[in-house]
């Protein structure tokens, strides 16, 4: 039975462990979970899938770059946001029933309980909220072909406890699309009722003085259920988009707008570099007709 174009992955199966990086501290290796199940060529002139497509991915498009979104923007976050989010907002509700009683009855036991139940659903109440509707929408990584750089967002740390912060980009690092690796990983993902085996297609990129001691990783696209080639055809099209000169935008396709909140904002240098603010939606739709004319 013949592939479907989506699934014409041309890398193999990996079957080992990591080669490129011998050194990996640990606090970058305990990000590494999962299994390496495919791996790209070092030289990015080899094609890793027969179609390319922005698999919902693509947030804004520059004169001279474009931005490819997080798992983190896909609208999940905001899914399972919601629903903790509403499963401790009933905790506060019967703490503050509880308060309300000792209120009335000026009982210590129900004031003290109710004061403790209370918090106990207020804190996770609150980072689940900010985690899923007050951070920013996605976690950008930006591929300028003029340069040949990229720039990954870095997403701050949210703390537990300082209710009153909300969480942002905390910087951005720049590194070379040539010392760039793809490997996609197979994880088992939790998804409350069960658990199902997930691909994810992250970037590793090594210190400009040591390139084979690890210096940080992102991911990009989404997270695949059960198969991880669609995820291949993202990294095409971003191989196609800085070897190639290939389109920003395939042919009918359209900007990424799931999640909740705003994009962050790039720096100033990182958006001058790409050659200028990003398109608009409506010149970003003409190219997409202009590619599907193309094709």
């Amino acid at each position: 039975m013949k592939k479907l174009p989506e699934y014409n992955v041309l890398l193999p199966d990996w079957q080992g462990p990591e080669t490129q990086f011998d050194e990996i501290g640990e606090a970058l290796r305990s990000m590494l979970n999962g299994t390496i199940t495919r791996v790209a060529p070092e030289d990015k002139k080899q094609p890793v899938h027969e179609s390319a497509s922005t698999c919902d991915s693509l947030l804004a498009v520059h004169p001279h770059a474009i931005e490819i979104g997080a798992p983190f923007g896909t609208g999940e976050t905001v899914g399972n946001g919601n629903t903790y989010a509403a499963f401790f907002l009933g905790f506060m509700g019967f703490g503050a029933w509880f308060l309300w009683e000792g209120l009335m009855s000026r009982s210590i036991f129900f004031l003290v309980s109710g004061s403790i139940i209370f918090a106990t659903g207020f804190f996770p109440f609150s980072f689940a909220l900010r985690m899923s509707h007050l951070a920013p929408r996605d976690i950008p990584v930006v591929f300028n072909r003029k340069t040949r750089e990229v720039s990954i967002c870095v997403l701050g740390r949210l703390r537990f406890w300082r209710f009153w912060e909300r969480v942002g980009i905390d910087k951005v690092i720049t590194t070379s699309w040539d010392d760039l690796q793809a490997r996609s990983y197979k994880i088992m993902q939790l998804t409350g009722e069960a658990a199902r085996d997930t691909h994810v297609l992250r970037l590793l990129w090594g210190e400009a003085r040591n390139p084979r001691k690890l210096e940080g990783i992102a991911l990009i696209g989404y997270l695949g259920w059960y198969e991880d080639a669609a995820l291949w055809r993202l990294w095409e099209h971003i191989r196609r988009y800085m070897e190639e000169g290939g389109p920003a935008i395939q042919p009918g396709e359209t900007l990424r707008t799931s999640g909740a909140g705003k994009l962050p904002e790039l720096p100033p240098q990182v958006i001058a570099a790409a050659g200028g603010p990003a398109l608009s939606v409506e010149e970003v739709t003409r190219l997409a007709g202009a590619a599907d004319a193309a094709a």
